[in-house]
């Protein structure tokens, strides 16, 4: 072969996980630098959900226990969220995190898994939960 069809072979990309295409860094003809993200790619049925609660909030949080989940993109569903980890450790708010409630000086990470939606919710949604009072 000579060096005029060297790089203009088409080439399959395959990724470890099955998911859908969020976002496309490199279009189809371009050329890739090595090393360099192609695509970013999500299991969107496999999502999970941060939220910080209070310190006066976190007895009250149990491993397992569901929660209605809301976002501002379907505002009449509501979606469930599962309880999958209780940070054991306090942490300060984050700054990019915005509650309905002033911010309290020392929070706990909680993380739920959101149950299958049909490929709705896509990463980086903001979300409220109804934790109940």
């Amino acid at each position: 072969p000579s060096n005029s069809t060297r790089g203009s072979s088409r080439e399959r990309i395959r990724t470890p996980i099955a998911g859908t295409v969020l976002y496309r860094s490199v279009e189809p003809g371009e050329f890739a630098s090595p090393g360099a993200p192609l695509v970013t790619v999500a299991d969107l049925d496999r999502l999970t959900l941060t939220v910080y609660v209070p310190e006066d909030r976190y007895g009250q949080i149990m491993l397992g226990a569901s929660y209605p989940v809301t976002v501002d993109s379907y505002p009449a569903e509501v979606f469930t969220g599962t309880v999958s980890h209780i940070a054991d450790r306090a942490e300060f708010t984050p700054r990019n995190v915005q509650t309905t409630d002033s911010r309290k000086t020392t929070v706990f990470a909680i993380k739920l898994d959101l149950a299958q939606n049909g490929g709705k919710l896509k990463p980086g949604m903001p979300a409220d939960v109804n934790l109940g009072e």
